[in-house]
């Protein structure tokens, strides 16, 4: 759908978007499989029972999401005059790419932080449910809806769209960081439910 929405804007905007989801999503790979290594992590030590080093591993793990998220978008910032430099679009789509990396800087650090909680930790104490409203609420009620409005209704710049689009991984943060702090996540997996 964010293709789709950024397509109205021409064949500019759809490079630049192709060019910056294609950075983004080859550099925050590396948050996504700290995730992971998060839910193996957690889920071991839930399945022994072992909650209160679960928990003390899962603020350690938020605290890396966080980290690896800062170094993700540093890295993006760093390799955007590269990037810049050996990709051959217009003049416009490199001024759009060059923005659209900038706010890619910024959304890398949202989405390590939901990849390690959404993604790793709350799937390994069985709490899936949330992850799954979570994305829902925020890409079809959130993310989708304002920029179909953005583009379509009330007609904003390229740039305004592609901001709005990239909002939806820092919009959760709030319920997300709420959801880790109530610990349902934390749960004895081997205790059976009746």
């Amino acid at each position: 759908m964010y293709s789709v929405i950024l397509g109205h804007f021409g064949s500019d905007a759809v490079a630049a978007n192709s060019i910056a989801n294609i950075t983004k999503n080859l550099l925050i790979c590396v948050c996504t499989g700290f995730g992971y290594g998060g839910s193996i992590i957690i889920g071991n030590l839930l399945g022994k029972g072992n909650l209160s080093e679960a928990q003390k591993n899962g603020n350690i793990l938020c605290r890396i999401a966080v980290f690896s998220g800062c170094l993700t978008g540093g890295m993006i910032l760093l390799l955007t005059p590269v990037i810049l430099y050996f990709t051959n679009l217009s003049d416009t789509a490199t001024g759009y790419l060059k923005y659209m990396l900038f706010m890619s800087s910024y959304y890398v650090i949202g989405k390590s932080i939901n990849a390690m909680t959404i993604g790793g930790i709350f799937p390994a104490g069985g709490d899936t449910k949330f992850g799954l409203k979570c994305d829902a609420v925020t890409m079809w009620c959130f993310a989708v809806p304002l920029g179909y409005l953005a583009a379509f209704v009330w007609k904003l710049p390229v740039l305004t769209v592609y901001f709005v689009l990239n909002l939806d991984e820092l919009v959760k943060l709030p319920a997300v960081f709420k959801h880790y702090r109530q610990y349902k996540w934390l749960k004895n997996l081997t205790e059976m439910e009746t």
